[in-house]
């Protein structure tokens, strides 16, 4: 039998953000850093790495994630006379979270890097050329071109080592996970065709074949992605030849200063003011290195986001079976596992931490309506729903597949942030074969430590009063 799981990709709004930092909980599930803090006379407390202090000054790089915004930095200067305490790590929690800084403010350029190391070979299969990777995580094969695949690599990657810092991988898979990416709608459908497949998603995990299946836009922005790539390579040709180009130009004009009877004095003054004309060219030109980068970046994101949001949604289904819960071992609930995925796939990645602390706006509000309504879903019919209520085949079925994506998403987020029972033993005693064994209610209400009836109304009262 094949088993597939391609989400609906109903919960595509913006994902709103936490508060401010807080002093992280041991295991955090959202996966937030160890921080230092700052306490001020007033109550007031800030949250970052402390770069240093004196008598008079407290300097704090500020770490802040304010709600539907991705974090940022502030360094905040903070006079001791105002300061109560101050709050640091152990040094290697401190010098962790100092990488950590450094990378996210660095993270443009440790990504170029990232990429260029990215090894990639070519394959023929299907009368279709790929680009092959194999990494620690899966083997990804692509027919975008070499750019493009080392992005899609290098974001892989990525969203995988998040995964498993939010739920740690509790087993190693038996086959290599295979990512099969498309670079255009078309070619995607030929593949689907070929394995007998009729999905109207735009990515897909075949769990027999351990297999991700995704389809994308990329061809049709190839010429301008090029475009952009092509600018920023001439750019960076021309902050290579300069700095090629400095000491041998200092070098001349050093021998033609001496040649004209300048003093040894006179000539060091004039060969530090061609430097600086030198710095100042390949200063000008860095910086349009980096303009053309963010732009680079800017344009693959808007290509590529759709198909991001499917394949995080998919490589989670894929991943859990893969490290967490295998099907040969468990049995996890349609339910959870749709919930879950929906869950990690609009999560923000920072450097390779995937935050998922805040509710999805639009999904919320959604869920809300529904549970207002007279007939909101019994949670009794989300817990033993089977494959079809998750299908989306036909337009008319796709409104009552994404009421249970809604439902799985809120339950899911509920267990994980207010019972704190993602990557607990009881979720592993939940998703054990045996416990397959029982009813869908007696087997939840053993996972929730409450009859279903009371649950419910608790985990209703929770949604409808979430922000």
């Amino acid at each position: 039998m094949v088993v597939v799981l391609a989400g609906a990709g109903c919960l595509d709004g913006a994902w709103a953000r936490g508060q401010a930092v807080a002093p992280p909980q041991p295991h955090a599930i959202n996966g937030d850093w160890q921080t230092e803090r700052v306490e001020l006379l007033d109550g007031r407390q800030y949250f970052g790495w402390i770069e240093s202090e004196d008598d008079a000054w407290v300097n704090l790089v500020q770490i802040q994630r304010k709600a539907g915004q991705p974090m940022h930095l502030v360094i905040r200067p903070i006079e001791r006379k105002r300061v109560a305490a101050v709050v640091r790590l152990p040094p290697a929690e401190r010098d962790l979270l100092h990488r950590r800084i450094e990378q996210f403010i660095n993270r443009a350029p440790i990504e170029a890097g990232r990429i260029d190391a990215v090894e990639l070979a070519p394959l023929e299969q299907d009368g279709s050329r790929f680009q092959h990777y194999r990494g620690k995580w899966c083997a990804l094969d692509s027919t975008v071109d070499e750019s493009t695949a080392r992005r899609i690599v290098v974001r892989v990657e990525q969203v995988f080592t998040a995964y498993r810092q939010v739920l740690p991988p509790r087993v190693e898979p038996r086959h290599t996970l295979r990512l099969l990416i498309f670079g255009s709608p078309e070619e995607y459908r030929a593949c689907l065709d070929r394995l007998g497949l009729k999905l109207d998603n735009r990515a897909c995990f075949i769990q027999d074949a351990n297999l991700v299946v995704a389809g994308s836009e990329v061809a049709r922005f190839a010429a301008e992605l090029a475009k952009v790539k092509g600018r920023h390579d001439k750019l960076r040709g021309d902050l290579d030849q300069l700095e090629k180009q400095l000491q041998q130009r200092l070098s001349n004009l050093g021998q033609q200063f001496k040649a004209q009877g300048n003093p040894p004095k006179e000539i060091s003054r004039l060969l530090a003011i061609e430097r600086r004309k030198f710095k100042d060219q390949m200063d000008q030109k860095q910086t349009e290195v980096k303009r053309c980068d963010r732009e680079n970046a800017k344009l693959f994101d808007q290509v590529t986001r759709l198909m991001f949001t499917r394949l995080h949604h998919e490589a989670f289904h894929a991943y859990l079976e893969n490290y967490v819960y295998p099907h040969e071992n468990c049995d996890v609930p349609l339910w959870l596992n749709e919930g879950l995925a929906v869950l990690f796939e609009g999560g923000l990645l920072e450097s390779d931490t995937l935050r998922i602390d805040a509710p999805n706006a639009d999904a919320l509000k959604r869920l809300k309506a529904d549970l207002a309504s007279q007939q909101p879903l019994a949670l009794a019919k989300l817990l033993a729903a089977e494959p079809a209520a998750f299908a989306r085949p036909q337009a008319k079925t796709a409104a009552t597949a994404d009421r249970y994506y809604l439902y799985a998403w809120g339950l899911v987020y509920y267990l994980a942030f207010e019972k704190h029972l993602l990557g607990s033993p009881g979720l592993n005693d939940y998703v054990q074969k045996s416990a397959s064994e029982s009813l869908p209610t007696k087997r939840f209400e053993k996972l929730a430590g409450a009859p279903l009836p009371q649950f419910e109304q608790q985990w209703r009262k929770y949604i409808l009063a979430l922000r």
